[in-house]
């Protein structure tokens, strides 16, 4: 009887423990300590040009932290001038997994007189003063997951994403639209009013895909649709772009599966 409580016991205590999870086992990219704080930044692929979609793990005193506010500071350094890039900060609660889940997104690549560097403020508390960590410099790679689109002479930065790794079926999409908020570029804000068309082609094999639906704004500030690819290869998403009567064109953002 007594082997059969503790089989039961058992059974009860993993189907309520975390269980695990790929994001638990993310590349860590980059990390700081501040005394007994310490933050990493986690991410599936490394940082790119594009969307990011980052993790942070905090911890302190060794322990994760069931509550943190996070707010990212990316710098790009050209030397002559600096300027940040569009992100969206996690949330104070963390996911099921412990992890601050955030987007970072990316501008430009990183060169050799071009430099990218992140610091975080982070509060412990709802009340607590923030403690600043920086985790250096991070690299950024080229990728061709950014386009501009003009209108009325500002740039607007469009992204295209997926918050999984993009597979043949059906993803979701996610289409970020952000304006420097001013000539400085050190804080964008999000393009709300955008309607958008989504159209993928497979040029090899001269075809395209059904079931796509066109992303619409959320409450976050993005824009999420579903693109679905019937086979692996090379495709090419047509991203076209209105708001209004007027049309800002067509941006290509190509991707392998």
């Amino acid at each position: 009887m007594k082997l059969s409580l503790s089989l039961v016991l058992s059974v009860v205590v993993l189907a309520c423990g975390p269980a695990p999870t790929a994001v638990q086992s993310l590349p860590v990219r980059a990390s700081a300590t501040d005394g007994a704080l310490t933050v990493e930044l986690l991410s599936s692929e490394p940082l790119h040009v594009g969307q990011n979609q980052v993790r942070y793990r905090v911890t302190h005193d060794g322990q994760l932290a069931p509550h943190a506010l996070i707010t990212q500071h990316p710098v790009m350094d050209m030397g002559s001038m600096k300027h940040a890039c569009p992100l969206l900060n996690p949330d104070h609660a963390p996911a099921e997994d412990g992890l601050y889940p955030g987007l970072l997104v990316f501008t430009m690549a990183t060169m050799d007189e071009a430099k990218w560097t992140l610091s975080l403020d982070v509060a412990l508390e709802h009340d607590a003063a923030p403690v600043t960590v920086s985790l250096g410099e991070v690299v950024v790679a080229d990728s061709a997951l950014k386009q501009v689109a003009t209108r009325d002479g500002r740039r607007i930065t469009l992204t295209m994403g997926f918050p999984e790794a993009p597979h043949v079926g059906t993803n979701e999409l996610i289409i970020t639209a952000h304006v420097a908020h001013d000539a400085m570029m050190m804080s964008f804000d999000p393009v709300t009013d955008l309607a958008f068309t989504v159209t993928p082609e497979m040029p090899s094999m001269g075809h395209g895909s059904a079931h796509n639906l066109a992303p619409t704004l959320s409450e976050d500030g993005l824009y999420r649709g579903v693109v679905n690819f019937s086979m692996p290869g090379d495709w090419v998403v047509h991203l076209g772009v209105a708001a209004g009567d007027a049309t800002f064109g067509t941006f290509d953002f190509p991707l392998s599966l």
